[in-house]
C-alpha cells in the first residue's frame, strides 16, 4: 500500500489505486519532515511509475521492457525530491535506470546498455543516474589505475584507460566514482625518488644513453648525465631506481682498460674542425715532465678525432672531448610581416573652349587643367577637317587617343555652330584600392649559428654604359640585386630560455612593371636591423610604420572657380589619400630535442598536405606519396 498525507492540495489522481493506496493522517512531527509516506506491497511497476509522476511532475517514457512488481515499506514521510530518489534506488533494484532526454523528460530504460547514453558531468553526478566523467592522474599510470578501480565499479559501469594522455574515463553511478576518485588520490602520489650514482670508469655520457634506450619510448625513469662529476642522476619510482642501479653497477666494472698510443674517438654532435682548434690551445699544457705534446687529428669522413698521447693524457682529452660532444638546441626564428594598405582617389574636372571661326568675332575663351586632356587639341583635332584646317593625321590621332586615357566616368560635347567653334568635357573619378600583404619567412638554425633565409629574384642594375667613339662598340655594365624577403638572424640561448637575436629583416620589390630589361628599376624597400630579447615562444614587435597620406590638389581659373553654384564648372580638383599599416613581428621557438622538433614540423607538414589537397582536388596528397615511396 501507499499512503500519503491528506493535506496535500495538489492532484494526486495516479494514488487514488483503490487495491494499492490508503490516506493515512500523519502526526504534526511527521507532516514536518515531508508530505508522502510510501507503502505498497507488490504493486506493478507501471503503476507505481504513474504516481510518482503524479507527485513529482516529472514525465516519464517508458521502455516496453520494463516489467515487475514493487513492494516497498516506510513509515516516514517524504518530499518531493525524497519520493524521486526512492525512485530512482527502486529502479535500479529491479535493473532499470533512468536517463535524462535533452528537452528534460525522463527515459525509464533498461540498465544494461544504458552506460552509453550517459551525460558527461565534471563532478560525481546526480545521485541514482548513471553519470560520465574522466579523472586525470599526475603520476600512477591510467592502465594500472583502471585495473584497481574496476573491482568496486558497478557490474554495468565502464572504465577505460587512456595512456597517451594518462586519463581515466569512467561511466557509473555517483557513488561508484566517488569510490574511484578516493583510490586515485590514494594511489596518484609522487612517489619518485631521486639517487646520484658515481662511475668510476664509464662515461656519464653512454650510460645516460644506455639507459634511455633500455627504458624505451615511455621510460618511468629519467636519467641526467652529469658531465663534471662524471656522474648519473635518476629519478623515478622506487623499485625502478633500484632496479637500475645494478645494472649501472655492472658496466662500470674492472680497471682502465690499457690504452694504446692513439685513441679514435668518434663524434656524435660536433664539429670535429672545431673542436681541433680548441683542443690545440690546450695541448701545449700537457708537455711537462719531459714529456712531448700530446697531438690531436680531425678525420672529416668518419667525424672522428684521434688523439696520440700516453694514457692518462689520452683520458683527459677525452673527457674534454665528451663535454664538448653534446647535443646543441636549436631555434626556430619565425618572422610575421603584416602590411595593410588602402590607396583613395577623387577627380573632378570641367573643361570647355568656345572661339569664332571664318571671321566670326567671338573671343576664344577656354579652360585647360593638367589633370586631363587637351581641350583645345581635341576641339581642333575633331573639327580641323570641317573648318579647312590642314592638321596633320597622327596630331589628330594623338589627341582622339588622349581619351582613352582617361578613367572614370567622362561626358562631353563639341562642334561648330554659326561659325562657332565649341567643346566641353566633364571627367569624375573615384578609385579605392586595398592590399593586405602577410608574408611570414622562418628558418631554423643551432644556437649561436648564423642562418639567412631569401626568396625572391636577382634584378639587373644598370652601373655604366658607353657608346664609343662614332657610336661604335657600344656597351652597357650592370649589376645584379636581390629583390624579395631576406632574413639574417643569429640567435643565442641564454639562462631561462631567453634567446637574443642579431636580426637583418628586409623586404623589397620593383615599383611598377617591367617593360623592357634595358630599363632603370625602382624598388621598394623596407628593412630593420636590430638586437632583441625574447623568451622562447614569445612573440615580439621589432618595427613598423603607421603612415597617412593625404594630398589635395585644386586647378582653378582665377576668381570663376570660387564662384557660388558656378564654380565647380571652373575647376579641377584631385584628392588622394594613402594609408599604410606596416608590423613586423618576431617569435623564436627553441627546439631542444626530437620531442620538441616534431609537433613544429608536423604542423607546418599538415598545413601544406592541406594546400596541396585544396589546389590539386585530390583525395590524398602528393606529399604523402613521397613520403611513403621513401620508406
Amino acid at each position: 500500500m501507499m499512503q500519503f498525507k491528506p493535506q496535500v492540495k495538489s492532484c494526486l489522481g495516479g494514488f487514488l489505486t483503490a487495491t494499492a493506496l490508503a490516506f493515512v493522517p500523519m502526526a504534526a512531527s511527521a507532516q514536518n519532515a515531508g508530505e508522502h509516506v510510501i507503502t505498497m506491497q507488490d504493486v506493478d511497476i507501471r503503476s507505481f511509475i504513474n504516481d510518482v509522476a503524479t507527485v513529482t511532475g516529472n514525465t516519464f517514457i517508458v521502455d516496453p521492457r520494463v516489467q515487475g512488481r514493487v513492494t516497498i515499506s516506510s513509515e516516514q514521510s517524504l518530499s518531493k525530491s525524497e519520493v524521486f530518489e526512492v525512485f530512482k534506488d527502486v529502479m535500479r533494484v529491479h535493473g532499470y535506470t533512468l536517463v535524462r532526454t535533452a528537452t528534460g523528460e525522463y527515459r525509464v530504460t533498461l540498465l544494461q546498455g544504458a552506460a552509453g547514453e550517459s551525460p558527461f558531468v565534471d563532478g560525481n553526478g546526480i545521485n541514482g543516474r548513471l553519470a560520465t566523467t574522466v579523472i586525470k592522474l599526475n603520476y600512477e599510470d591510467a592502465a594500472e589505475a583502471a585495473r584497481l578501480i574496476k573491482p568496486v565499479m558497478h557490474s554495468q559501469g565502464l572504465v577505460t584507460a587512456n595512456p597517451e594522455g594518462n586519463i581515466i574515463v569512467i561511466t557509473d553511478f555517483p557513488e561508484n566514482i566517488r569510490k574511484a576518485r578516493e583510490i586515485v588520490a590514494a594511489m596518484d602520489t609522487d612517489g619518485s625518488v631521486t639517487e646520484i650514482i658515481q662511475l668510476r670508469q664509464l662515461s656519464a655520457i653512454d650510460a645516460e644513453e644506455a639507459l634511455k634506450e633500455l627504458a624505451g619510448q615511455k621510460p618511468r625513469v629519467k636519467v641526467v648525465a652529469i658531465s663534471g662529476s662524471n656522474s648519473l642522476l635518476i629519478e623515478g619510482p622506487p623499485q625502478d631506481v633500484a632496479r637500475l642501479r645494478p645494472v649501472v653497477e655492472s658496466m662500470d666494472v674492472g680497471s682502465i682498460a690499457p690504452r694504446g698510443a692513439v685513441s679514435v674517438i668518434p663524434l656524435r654532435f660536433a664539429n670535429g674542425a672545431t673542436l681541433v682548434e680548441v683542443l690545440t690551445n690546450l695541448l701545449p699544457s700537457y708537455a711537462v715532465d719531459g714529456n712531448p705534446a700530446p697531438t690531436v687529428a680531425y678525420d672529416s669522413f668518419s667525424n672522428t678525432l684521434i688523439v696520440s698521447a700516453d694514457a692518462e693524457t689520452q683520458a683527459s682529452l677525452e673527457g674534454i672531448i665528451r663535454r664538448l660532444d653534446v647535443r646543441r638546441p636549436q631555434v626556430l626564428v619565425e618572422a610575421i610581416i603584416v602590411e595593410i594598405s588602402d590607396t583613395a582617389a577623387k577627380e573632378l574636372g570641367v573643361q570647355f573652349a568656345v572661339g569664332g571661326i571664318n571671321g566670326n568675332t567671338v573671343p576664344l575663351i577656354s579652360s585647360n587643367f593638367s589633370a586631363a586632356p587637351n581641350i583645345l587639341a581635341l576641339t581642333g583635332a575633331l573639327a580641323g577637317d570641317e573648318i579647312g584646317l590642314n592638321i596633320d593625321p597622327s596630331a589628330q590621332t594623338a589627341a582622339l587617343n588622349s581619351l582613352s586615357a582617361l578613367t572614370g566616368g567622362t561626358a562631353g560635347i563639341g562642334g561648330i555652330s554659326n561659325d562657332t567653334l565649341f567643346g566641353v568635357i566633364a571627367n569624375a573619378l573615384e578609385r579605392d584600392e586595398e592590399s593586405n600583404i602577410l608574408s611570414t619567412p622562418f628558418v631554423t638554425t643551432l644556437d649561436n649559428v648564423p642562418a639567412t633565409f631569401l626568396v625572391g629574384q636577382e634584378i639587373p642594375i644598370t652601373t655604366g654604359e658607353s657608346l664609343g667613339s662614332n657610336n661604335v662598340n657600344p656597351f652597357r655594365t650592370f649589376e645584379r640585386k636581390e629583390v624579395g624577403i631576406k632574413l639574417n638572424v643569429l640567435p643565442q640561448i641564454s639562462e631561462g630560455d631567453v634567446v637574443r637575436l642579431e636580426i637583418a629583416q628586409e623586404v623589397s620589390s620593383i615599383a611598377g612593371a617591367v617593360t623592357t630589361i634595358s630599363q632603370d628599376f625602382v624598388t621598394n624597400k623596407r628593412q630593420i636591423e636590430t638586437t632583441v630579447l625574447a623568451n622562447n615562444g614569445e612573440i615580439i614587435v621589432l618595427g613598423g610604420l603607421l603612415e597617412d597620406d593625404e594630398q589635395i590638389t585644386v586647378e582653378k581659373i582665377p576668381l570663376l572657380g570660387d564662384a557660388p553654384l558656378i564654380g565647380s564648372l571652373f575647376r579641377n580638383k584631385d584628392k588622394s589619400r594613402v594609408k599604410t599599416n606596416l608590423m613586423v613581428f618576431l617569435r623564436p621557438t627553441i627546439i631542444r630535442d626530437a620531442d620538441d622538433a616534431r609537433p613544429l614540423t608536423q604542423s607546418r607538414l599538415n598545413r601544406m598536405r592541406r594546400e596541396d589537397i585544396n589546389q590539386s582536388g585530390r583525395d590524398v596528397s602528393k606529399i604523402d606519396d613521397f613520403i611513403s615511396s621513401g620508406q
